[in-house]
């Protein structure tokens, strides 16, 4: 399965989090494993809620920070991809319609 710019990501159902200060901390019950996510990284997270894909992700981190388009599609999916890595995130479905599909 390819994973594009329009997967939508999801947080996985087994974790445990909080957002404190801005920064998302969250425990993998089955690793016993804290991860920190600076503001950026938290902000990705808070997104990564099964109704937003990389690119709109990429698009509101574009709108909020000082960064490019493609700078913050690039950051966005190799954060979604380490976060999926470690068993954080999952891949849901895609915005794209039926018909889009090529």
């Amino acid at each position: 399965m390819t994973l594009g710019a329009q997967t939508c990501w999801q947080r996985s159902p087994l974790l445990a989090w909080r957002q404190i200060d801005g920064e998302a901390i969250i425990i993998s019950p089955e690793e016993s494993v804290m991860h920190e996510l600076n503001e950026t990284g938290s902000f990705v997270w808070h997104y990564a809620d099964g109704k937003h894909s990389a690119a709109q992700i990429a698009e509101l981190l574009a709108g909020e920070y000082e960064v490019t388009l493609a700078q913050a599609l690039e950051d966005t999916e190799a954060l979604l991809a380490d976060l999926a890595q470690h068993k954080l995130l999952v891949a849901g479905g895609s915005t794209e319609k039926e018909g889009d599909k090529r």
